[in-house]
């Protein structure tokens, strides 16, 4: 038994592409799909002998959808499939080239208009019935994380706005005169013991304090880190400064991302932090809902 993301860019219709799949095969139930900006259909089928079952999800999504995601790399072309015969060997000799003129470079090719995104499971008949409710559960689990598209949180007192998504949980908020820190937890990325582990979003909003310079505020939140902080990398963002932490105690190796920035005579820290084996998982998603986040004149700006 086994079940494949699919993702990547479309380059027919999303019924035709479903036939690489299909195909040969007979289809036993379908049902239309959606997620936020994203259509499609949802599959059950078996092969022609009914000895293997297969489910698959495919959801198209069109370009203006994907506003604010990093551009997709574009996908290697495969390899042709080789006309010698298996065990033959082939000799090609060419003529020595003549001099030509160089030729014009094509066209780098047009960005996609649409990206394929799904999960495709596939057993032996007897597993894939004992495991179809998780794979269903897993279809429907599948999400189209779109920034653009996550609900934004305002606050005017403080001097910021950003857009969380819905399956971060706000897990504690805290508020006075001057100071303000709000924290939420993310969905599961593993589980330990039976628990489930996840990763931490806390934005901290003071004053910026001494000259009211970024590099000021960023020396002074460094001051208060203690000495199980190293920082792994240090880089320009948005004014500001975005670092890579490690922090290792006796009871946990954690990573974090941690977002400086400065408006108004305000100090804003966003800190994603997260077990060091799945940092990996979420240091991307962190990056997203930073990339939301406006300050001061930002969040009256046109």
């Amino acid at each position: 038994m086994s079940v494949t993301l699919v993702a990547g860019p479309l380059g027919v219709g999303i019924d035709q592409y479903a036939q690489t799949y299909l195909a040969g095969n007979t289809v036993q139930s379908s049902r239309d799909e959606s997620r936020s900006g994203a259509r499609g259909k949802y599959y059950l089928f078996a092969s022609a002998d009914g000895k293997t079952r297969f489910a698959l999800l495919l959801l198209e999504e069109g370009t203006p959808s994907r506003a604010g995601l990093p551009p997709t790399p574009a996908a290697r072309p495969s390899p042709s499939a080789s006309p010698i015969p298996p065990g033959k060997a082939s000799v090609t000799v060419r003529p020595s080239p003549t001099p030509i003129a160089t030729p014009v470079p094509l066209p780098p090719p047009a960005a996609p208009v649409a990206y394929v995104y799904g999960l495709y499971a596939q057993g032996e008949a007897a597993a894939f019935d004992s495991q179809l409710p998780l794979v269903e559960e897993m279809a429907r689990s599948l999400t189209l994380e779109r920034p653009a598209q996550y609900a934004e949180e305002r606050n005017d007192k403080f001097g910021f706005a950003w857009r969380l998504p819905p399956s971060w949980r706000q897990a504690r908020s805290f508020s006075s005169g001057s100071t303000f820190l709000q924290q939420y937890t993310s969905p599961a990325f593993g589980t330990d013991k039976r628990q489930t582990v996840h990763a931490s979003l806390t934005l901290t909003v003071e004053p910026a304090g001494g000259e009211g310079t970024v590099d000021a505020y960023y020396k002074a939140a460094m001051g208060k880190a203690g000495d199980t902080v190293s920082v792994l990398s240090h880089t320009p963002w948005r004014g500001g400064f975005v670092d890579v932490q490690h922090s290792e105690t006796p009871v946990a190796v954690t990573r974090a991302k941690r977002y400086f920035r400065v408006a108004d005579g305000r100090g804003y820290t966003l800190a994603c932090d997260a077990r060091d084996d799945i940092y990996p998982k979420v240091s991307h998603w962190c990056d997203m809902i930073a990339a939301t986040l406006r300050i001061g004149p930002e969040v009256t700006a046109p």
